[in-house]
């Protein structure tokens, strides 16, 4: 393998674990600031659904 295609690939490599990473710690930010309040109803909602959908 030519060593320029080796080191664009480690770069490539790179990039996509930082995209991975920040893309986590995002995930992570956005779940902690939603209030526990709105969780439990968007779990609610769903349930709700699933029980009316049943009842069809």
């Amino acid at each position: 393998m030519h060593p320029l295609v080796a080191i664009g690939l480690v770069f490539l490599a790179a990039i996509a674990w930082t995209v991975t990473v920040l893309t986590m710690l995002v995930v992570l930010v956005k779940a902690r600031r939603r209030p526990p309040g709105e969780v439990a109803r968007a779990v609610h909602t769903v349930e709700v659904r699933n029980v009316d959908e049943r009842a069809a």
